[in-house]
């Protein structure tokens, strides 16, 4: 056996040596541009600019907000009902719309335990029973 240190052991004194190493100095502050430069920048957007562009955006907004306010209101009253009636409809509805999507993800379930006792793919099975592919 020969006393050279191992690869093993210069990588592991190497990461040692490295972790106990100072670590660099941050860039000194003349590398940095200063404060006026950064605010004269064109490229960099002021906290006014900023604002001033969120208050349009929010503007914009209420708008859009007041036109689908209005057009909701123009529907409603041609079809004769409240706020609250057209609410209940709409609840109605999606109660309806998730009963019907649990009972055909129950039929696939069926449809895909068929297809796997029958050695058949599901295509197959909906094609046998006469079910579309968009249904």
């Amino acid at each position: 056996m020969t006393d050279a240190p191992t690869t093993r052991t210069k990588h592991v004194k190497r990461a040692a040596a490295a972790a106990s190493d100072p670590p660099s100095p941050p860039p000194a502050a003349t590398d940095a541009p200063s404060a006026d430069a950064v605010a004269e920048s064109p490229l960099l957007p002021t906290e006014d600019s900023y604002k001033t562009e969120l208050q349009a955006a929010v503007d914009a907004l209420k708008g859009e907000l007041q036109e689908h306010s209005e057009e909701r209101d123009r529907v409603l009253l041609a079809s004769g009902m409240t706020v609250d009636q057209a609410r209940q409809l709409s609840d109605a509805h999606m109660d309806r719309l998730h009963k019907y999507n649990d009972i055909k993800d129950a039929g696939q379930v069926l449809f895909g335990k068929l297809a796997e006792l029958r050695g058949k793919t599901v295509k197959e099975i909906h094609e046998e029973y006469g079910v579309k592919s968009d249904d």
